[in-house]
């Protein structure tokens, strides 16, 4: 079956609130409504719950726990529907969101010293937090270091930095406006 003889609809495609039920149907209008798949991609990956509506439809709902910028994959039969990804933007509960990054810890020798020429490893773990992406990260000091991140799609993060010159940096980790506990965090880089 093509997957354009599938449609989605409702006001959870486009915005909806953190720490709250966004719903969205989507409507099959030959087949069968089992092929139907729903995946995440942004700061946290709600629990995604499907109601059966006996109409050839479902109502999707989900709630994520922190805003930001999210993607919504919807496909039937592994094919993606037409539309998907859907691109739509969640209000945070700032409250909240300060709570789930005040459980974000980090860990690893490199962040009090690394070494020049050399990759040197973070260890960021969210999984207390739920928070999965949305991640900021920048370094400064004496030279740019390279940054870069991992998911290793368990909860946590690899951050990898490689400086080129020796001397005091500071590591900035931040979700959306606010630092992780201990960002800024002080390297010396020998």
């Amino acid at each position: 079956m093509a997957s354009t003889k599938v449609t989605c609809h409702g006001a959870g495609l486009v915005a909806g609130d953190a720490d709250r039920k966004n719903s969205f149907t989507v409507f099959v209008q030959q087949g069968k409504i089992g092929g139907i798949s729903v995946a995440f991609e942004g700061p946290s990956k709600p629990e995604i719950v499907f109601k059966d509506n006996k109409d050839n439809s479902v109502e999707v709902t989900y709630v994520p726990k922190v805003g930001g910028d999210y993607k919504i994959h919807v496909s039937y039969e592994e094919k993606p529907v037409k539309g998907s990804p859907f691109y739509l933007k969640i209000k945070g509960n700032a409250e909240n969101t300060k709570k789930l990054v005040e459980r974000i810890t980090c860990s690893g020798e490199a962040l009090k010293a690394g070494k020049v020429g050399t990759v040197n490893e973070v260890s960021v773990n969210c999984k207390d937090a739920g928070i999965t992406g949305g991640l900021a990260i920048a370094m400064e000091g004496p030279s740019k270091p390279e940054v870069s991140f991992e998911d290793n799609k368990d909860g946590t993060l690899r951050v990898k930095y490689k400086p080129q010159k020796a001397g005091n940096y500071r590591l900035h980790l931040k979700f959306g406006d606010l630092g992780v506990p201990g960002s800024p965090f002080n390297i010396t880089v020998s």
